[in-house]
């Protein structure tokens, strides 16, 4: 068998071949490219929402703030006990005053129709 390259026909099949392997390559890259770019995006995403939940667990109370809130309100709540307490003792005392100042009413009422 008897093989001859005709160099216009031999040409154009490399020429082919060359822009074929050249176009593979530029469009895979350019894929990478594209993901890259997708992949990037998604990781500034997810950075920008670690942060903010970083800041918003940093400000928030820890252990000690909440043992400290605890014991501010255990003794707000003693003091409102003395407070209802105090408030009882006056209701007492003001029936009391309510008893002798209508007995005494009662007692000059009576007084003046003698």
């Amino acid at each position: 068998m008897n093989f001859t390259l005709d160099p216009t026909i031999s040409m154009s099949v490399v020429l082919s071949v060359i822009v074929i392997t050249f176009t593979w390559f530029r469009t895979r890259r350019h894929d990478v490219d594209a993901r890259f770019k997708a992949g990037s995006a998604r990781m500034d995403e997810h950075g920008a929402r670690i942060a903010a939940l970083e800041q918003t667990v940093n400000v928030m109370p820890d252990k000690d703030d909440m043992h400290a809130l605890q014991i501010e309100i255990t003794r707000m709540v003693g003091k409102l006990g003395q407070m209802q307490a105090t408030m009882e003792g006056n209701a007492k005392i003001m029936e009391r005053l309510e008893v002798i100042v209508s007995r005494h009413e009662d007692h000059l009422i009576d007084g003046a129709r003698k």
